[in-house]
């Protein structure tokens, strides 16, 4: 990881007209100081949709973490992340904890860190119902740097309690344009073992994006 700021936004959209109407809109943002031994990372993605001016999306994810490392392998870390959806089973579900990671692989062209402690969650189900009880976390984050221009990316995050286990899932392949600039294709998942009677269990969006990144 290097040292000082570092971070990326990204953009994706697409509009159509004629027999239907539609607009789609994806923003993300992730952001990163790290001074050695410190880490913090925020990361904000928000997706908008509509079809012949009906709404059909509105969704926002965001996770703020902080690390302290312990050595060359082990780290500390402390994070609170969520999902808002207006047409999930789980309109808001919020996730604070701790835990320990260990850096698997470090290298220049493959990272691999794995993560897991426990925590609290607080949930607000569609049909009004509340959850706040505690959970546990165990996370998973891989890169791979497949040639000078095309890197891989694959992140998992599972957040376990007694009502409902949600899975989210991300991976994705940018490709480099120039030195800031890459096209991003990823497929993001969203999974629960328990939603509401009638509701699908899985949310999958495909997406490319335009991405900006600084150092």
């Amino acid at each position: 990881r290097p040292v000082g700021f570092d971070g990326s936004f990204a953009l994706r959209g697409q509009l159509s007209d004629g027999n239907t109407d539609s607009a789609d809109l994806g923003i993300g943002a992730n952001l990163g100081y790290y001074d050695g031994t410190n880490g913090y990372q925020l990361i904000l993605s928000y997706a908008y949709g509509e079809v012949d001016g009906v709404e059909t999306e509105n969704s926002t994810l965001y996770s703020l973490e902080y690390t302290r490392d312990f050595g060359p392998r082990w780290y500390g870390y402390a994070q609170i992340q969520g999902a808002h959806d207006e047409y999930a089973t789980f309109t808001d579900d919020t996730f604070a904890g701790l835990g320990i990671g260990y850096k698997v692989i470090e290298r220049a062209d493959v990272t691999w860190y794995i993560s897991g402690g426990p925590g609290y969650r607080w949930a607000e189900l569609s049909n009004g119902t509340s959850i706040e009880e505690e959970a546990l976390s165990l996370n998973s984050n891989y890169t791979a740097r497949l040639s000078d221009t095309v890197l891989g990316t694959l992140d998992t995050s599972i957040i376990y309690s007694e009502s409902d286990m949600v899975v989210y899932n991300d991976a994705g392949i940018n490709i480099s344009l120039n030195e800031s600039l890459a096209l991003r294709t990823s497929l993001a998942s969203e999974f629960h073992t328990d939603p509401l009677p009638g509701s699908q269990d899985l949310d999958n969006t495909l997406g490319v994006s335009l991405v900006y990144s600084f150092n």
